[in-house]
């Protein structure tokens, strides 16, 4: 790993050399286990020290206190605050018989005291326990060994995988269906408005108590701010700090929630609130050990991600980490499903499936701009062991040779078809704990069959030129320029989509052109913060398509989209194999090559949302506070070019608009600066101008070329002319495209064309090349200085 990016604090590390070295010496995964389970052991011993006399309820809220933010602005939650150490803390104190079994009286106890040791004791078994899954994978000497480590980690230290409003959605589309409605009732024995109903009573419990201490205790201080702290009447200070002990210093009476409380603010009678709350609910019991509890949680066996709630048996909860049913709500109703039953079957086709489905189209269709060409449509496909050719538009009896398949959606914007498929089926949880068989397994039936799918279709198109749509149908996209796949999955996924490269080489998504795997709540983010279709496109390009597959890894696929808004998620492409690909491009450079070195390194990406999470929670911030919406980091006037493309709707705009934000910031620059060199002649000298870019990469060879229309001038006429150059100079270079760009001499926009082809070969167009004196190909242009100031009026320039 060359460089890591992103929110990373090298104080997180701890002491790397001293917590790794004792993994050295590993031979095989159980020797990794040991470490792990001496290390418990040590560190359970000192917290039992630490915490002994304390009520297990002050001490879970102290430590929530010292991990999460009172607010939901993320801009002010704690250093460092993460879940784990709570529910490590936890474990340990549910292996008492009761909730404070001590002779001390609570009241002399001090638990704050302790919380920041408990923090960093916690974050010293977390670190170990991933240095551990790290050992392991290498040890495994699998292909998805790295992958099934990381992932495990992810389980263990990720929580709050999804922003609040887009679950609460999802959750609400497949739980109010009557599939799922009825079977969440017969197996759980709630609905979905009842966990919904619940969670929404704790936290306006919690947060009156919360506020109301605050006020009570502020007005109080500000009441008496004119006074001496030894004037102050005895009273006032006692009440004072009866407000100030619950708040900070024991906390379990503020953070106690009872069955009563709940049925009061939720609406619900006491038993459903009582069934809800004992169901996300684990009581105390010492027939297991505490270090047992903690080292079964860090190998991945976490209970409080389905049950987050303490109960100490007398219906008063405590919360840990998550609230409840938040992230894992589809994963318990699944577990409950009796294995390969009729239910899981309605489940899947009535509930799950379809929800999947319609909400990946309907936010493709916002991201997009268009509606889905197709949905849920059947195709003939290529039988086994015979070829996409035997199924092509000249084919008298297609049936023969090919067999009906189904596609969840297929998008055409322009010369780009978008194909997309959807699999709600759910990791297992013997993959979340670092089975490797399992996850492998379990990524086939979802990422490889979708890639198997979504791959099928876009090989009949790109060689075909178009589909069958039964045996009398035959769908014509021969304008189609470029085909893109992308997998949706209803699973949060974290580094099983992002790090494409492992999947590549496990066998499960092809090597060529894999389709972009995205979790379905990631989708929906990206519908609501994306501004153009383009920048989807060329995020398509970017990570499935390009070196950032191989160099970057990241645990989040968001960090990933806020690296590339931000114009960071880039690694220069090999310029010798751009060369080879086009040999008409100008000879490679020794500073292109030192630029493909510098950037082609390893690269860790770690937390980029801050900026996204403050937006998305932007509803819950301070009056008056109005964080930036996230967008795309790129010149305006760029964006103002695409924008104006994009609303004409000509063709070429939505490949143009990616081509164009594909630019490096110098690139997009010059860009800008031609047009107006343009425009600026064209108002000196009244004459027409043009000049012309190209761009050729790994996923093509684009060419611009730009004229400006002096007064008097009709657009018609430098369209033609413009487009006679840009034919001929694009059939010279052999580029696969070329866009047109007529602006008048302000540098307004006024007409725009596009070439989607060339021919390879045109006698014709031999002939113009020459008496146009094009610059021969293959050569680097002159820089703009070593022109000459002025022409002969009798000797005519070679034009590049």
């Amino acid at each position: 790993m060359g460089k890591i990016v992103g929110d990373f604090h090298p104080e997180s590390l701890g002491d790397p050399v001293n917590e790794l070295l004792p993994f050295r010496n590993c031979k095989n995964t159980s020797d990794a286990r040991a470490i792990l389970h001496e290390n418990v052991e040590k560190d359970v011993a000192a917290i039992l020290d630490l915490i002994a006399d304390a009520d297990a309820f002050d001490v879970i809220e102290l430590m929530r206190m010292r991990e999460f933010s009172i607010v939901p602005d993320p801009r002010l939650a704690p250093h460092g605050g993460v879940s784990l150490p709570v529910e490590i803390i936890a474990a340990v104190l549910l292996a008492r018989p009761s909730r404070k079994p001590g002779p001390t009286p609570r009241n002399d106890t001090r638990p704050h005291e302790v919380i920041s040791e408990l923090h960093e004791r916690c974050m010293r078994l977390s670190r170990i326990a991933s240095y551990r899954q790290l050992v392991e994978g290498q040890l495994r000497n699998e292909p998805l060994g790295r992958l099934a480590s990381e992932y495990q980690g992810a389980v263990l230290n990720i929580r709050n995988l999804q922003y609040d409003h887009i679950r609460d959605e999802h959750d609400r589309r497949l739980f109010e269906t009557a599939a799922a409605s009825e079977l969440m009732q017969k197996h759980l024995g709630f609905s979905y408005h009842d966990v919904s109903a619940v969670r929404s009573a704790m936290n306006e419990i919690s947060a009156e108590r919360m506020t109301r201490l605050r006020d009570e205790t502020g007005n109080l201080l500000m009441t008496h701010q004119h006074l001496d702290p030894k004037e102050v009447p005895r009273e006032v200070i006692e009440q004072f700090m009866s407000g100030m002990i619950p708040f900070i210093f024991l906390p379990a009476d503020r953070s106690i929630i009872t069955t009563a409380d709940v049925a009061s603010a939720s609406g619900l009678d006491i038993a459903t609130s009582r069934r809800v709350l004992s169901s996300f609910a684990q009581q105390f019991d010492d027939s297991e050990s505490p270090g047992k509890r903690v080292f079964d949680l860090l190998m991945g066996n976490n209970p409080f991600l389905s049950r987050p709630l303490v109960s100490d048996g007398e219906d008063n909860f405590a919360l840990t980490s998550n609230e409840i049913g938040q992230d894992v709500l589809r994963r318990i109703l699944e577990r409950a499903l009796p294995p390969n039953s009729p239910d899981v079957r309605r489940y899947d086709q009535k509930g799950r499936q379809p929800i999947s489905e319609e909400l990946a189209r309907r936010y493709l269709e916002t991201i997009l701009g268009s509606s889905a060409f197709r949905e849920s449509y059947h195709y003939l496909a290529p039988k086994a062991g015979v070829s996409a050719d035997q199924v092509g538009p000249d084919s008298a009896n297609p049936r023969q040779a090919a067999e009906d398949v189904e596609g969840d959606a297929l998008f055409l914007i322009d010369d780009v078809a978008v194909v997309v498929e959807v699999k709600g089926k759910s990791i297992a949880e013997q993959a979340r704990r670092g089975d490797v068989r399992r996850l492998n397994n379990d990524l086939k039936a979802t990422l490889g069959d979708g890639a198997r799918q979504a791959t099928r279709i876009r090989e009949l198109i790109e060689n075909n030129r178009g589909i069958w749509e039964n045996s009398s149908t035959w769908l014509d996209l021969s304008k189609i320029r470029e085909v893109r796949t992308l997998v949706v999955v209803l699973d949060d996924i974290g580094p099983l989509g992002t790090n494409i490269a492992d999947l590549q080489h496990a066998g499960i998504l092809p090597e060529d052109r894999p389709p972009l795997v995205l979790s379905l709540h990631d989708l929906a983010v990206i519908a609501e913060i994306g501004e153009r279709p383009a920048e989807f496109l060329l995020y398509l390009r970017r990570r499935t398509d390009s070196p950032v597959t191989t160099y970057y890894r990241a645990l989040d696929e968001l960090d990933l989209y806020m690296m590339f808004l931000a114009g960071d998620l880039y690694v220069e492409e090999d310029p010798d194999e751009v060369k080879a690909e086009h040999p008409s491009a100008p000879p490679v450079t020794k500073s292109e090559r030192r630029r493909h070195k510098r950037s082609a390194v390893g690269t860790m990406v770690t937390d980029c949302c801050i900026e996204l999470t403050t937006w998305m929670n932007r509803d819950e911030l301070p009056q008056g506070d109005e964080p930036v919406k996230p967008s795309m980091n790129a010149p305006a006037e760029v964006l103002e070019l695409i924008d104006q493309l994009s609303a004409a709707g000509k063709p070429g705009w939505f490949r143009c608009g990616a081509d164009l934000l594909a630019l490096s910031g110098e690139g997009q620059l010059r860009l800008l600066s031609t047009i107006k060199t343009c425009a600026r002649a064209t108002r000196k000298d009244g004459k027409y101008h043009d000049a012309m870019n190209a761009y050729a990469g790994m996923w093509g060879f684009a060419t611009v070329f730009m004229a400006t229309r002096p007064t008097g001038t009709s657009v018609a006429a430098v369209k033609e002319r413009l487009q006679l150059y840009a034919k001929v100079k694009q059939y010279q270079l052999q580029a696969d495209r070329a866009y047109g760009w007529i602006f008048d001499e302000n540098g307004s926009l006024e007409d725009n064309f596009y070439f989607s082809s060339v021919a390879p070969s045109d006698p014709t167009l031999d002939r113009l090349v020459k008496e146009m004196k094009l610059q021969p190909v293959g050569q680097r242009p002159r820089p703009p200085a070593r022109r000459p100031p002025r022409r002969t009026r009798n000797r005519k320039r070679k034009r590049r």
